[in-house]
């Protein structure tokens, strides 16, 4: 059902209230809500550009500058790169939630690239893949190696156990599986300790094939 009301119109017609960023913000989300519900396209609403403007004013009055913005806003990217999510979500279930299922599957997937790489195993040798499962569900992320399988998961059975690794031959697992906590899947060293001391030759098999 399509309706149209006066709210984004009121809202901005009359900027009372919203002086500070939050607000002016707020504003804008619920005014681009308004305007779907009437069917209108948003990007050429004049309530949505005339709260775009003064949400862009705001903005400018309240911050440094662009150069000043750019050098903080790289500062945080890096920040969040030395302290992936993985680490905050490992242990949580993230069926029901898509952000955090989705983020978390991205970054496991490239902290299996980056492990396969140090521990010497070919590019054109590993696959790496994602099954995000249903909704409710938490997915996987596997690296599988003719010789090795790597298996990710954001909560295991018991704690400490997001990862888990499998002997394969030709491909194929076989043996009973090693579990270990997500945190070794982004330290190098502690994987290779890790494989080093597992029994069923997983450890010589890819050390060997490192050397």
């Amino acid at each position: 059902m399509l309706y149209d009301t006066l709210y984004r119109h009121n809202q901005a017609l009359s900027l009372a209230g919203l002086d500070h960023l939050p607000a002016a913000l707020h504003a804008l989300n619920a005014a681009v809500d308004d305007c779907q519900r009437a069917g209108k396209p948003v990007a050429g609403d004049a309530a949505i550009l005339l709260l775009i403007r003064h949400l862009a004013d705001i903005a400018e009055r309240d911050t440094p500058s662009v150069n000043a913005l750019r050098l903080r806003c790289e500062a945080d990217r890096l920040a969040v790169a030395a302290a992936p999510a993985l680490l905050d979500i490992a242990g949580k279930s993230v069926g029901g939630n898509y952000h955090a299922k989705r983020t978390f599957h991205y970054q496991a997937r490239r902290a299996l690239a980056r492990l396969a790489t140090a521990i010497g195993l070919d590019a054109d040798d590993v696959r790496i893949n994602t099954v995000m499962g249903a909704d409710h569900e938490d997915g996987t992320t596997e690296l599988r190696h003719a010789d090795l399988a790597v298996r990710v998961v954001p909560r295991g059975f018991l704690p400490d156990s997001e990862v888990s690794i499998s002997r394969c031959r030709d491909g194929q697992a076989v043996g009973r599986p090693y579990c270990a906590p997500i945190a070794e899947l982004l330290d190098v060293a502690a994987f290779r300790r890790r494989l080093a001391g597992t029994p069923d030759e997983i450890g010589a098999v890819c050390l060997a094939a490192a050397a």
